[in-house]
């Protein structure tokens, strides 16, 4: 119930007023715990999901977009990347989504080619595009795309709104 009410442990252990390890112990089954103590934790979960706004995309999404475009060389996209503390971009022309380039994919790069990528243009490293999602796309159907992508990238009336990516959503679950 929890789980399905998007709550941690922590966040019911808050609204209960119970600690977080006793909350623990009680979903692993390692105690019995007191009719009064379950009745407070049943109340709290069946009450949050009328009150909880249902997370949106717009909610998490990052807008404007930081992008580079295929001709930048590879070295002014890791510049980029690294002024904003970020570690994908999506390769963008004329407002289309045309590859992205992530980090993980330039040190295997860098790893077999050496340091030849840095002045090499971005349209010659980049992979496909990351996969755009609707941005009144519910989580669910997100979260499996971030499985396979660092990122997805949000349209709003045909047009890229936003970025989403697998950090932003692990942020969640803090």
């Amino acid at each position: 119930m929890r789980k399905h009410a998007g709550l941690t442990q922590k966040q019911v252990a808050e609204l209960t007023g119970l600690s977080q390890s006793l909350i623990a112990r009680i979903e692993k089954g390692d105690i019995n715990t007191r009719l009064s103590t379950a009745q407070k934790i049943l109340d709290v979960l069946r009450e949050v999901p009328k009150k909880t706004k249902v997370l949106e995309l717009r909610d998490i999404m990052h807008s404007p977009v930081i992008y580079c475009k295929s001709s930048d060389l590879v070295r002014v996209a890791v510049r980029l990347m690294e002024e904003s503390g970020i570690s994908q971009l999506p390769v963008m022309e004329d407002e289309k989504s045309v590859g992205s380039i992530v980090d993980t994919d330039l040190v295997m790069l860098l790893a077999k080619k050496g340091k030849r990528i840095s002045t090499r243009k971005v349209k010659s490293v980049m992979s496909k595009p990351f996969p755009p999602v609707p941005v009144d796309s519910p989580m669910d159907r997100v979260v499996p795309l971030l499985s396979k992508n660092p990122a997805v990238l949000v349209t709003r009336e045909g047009h890229i709104a936003g970025i989403v990516t697998k950090a932003d959503v692990l942020k969640l679950t803090l």
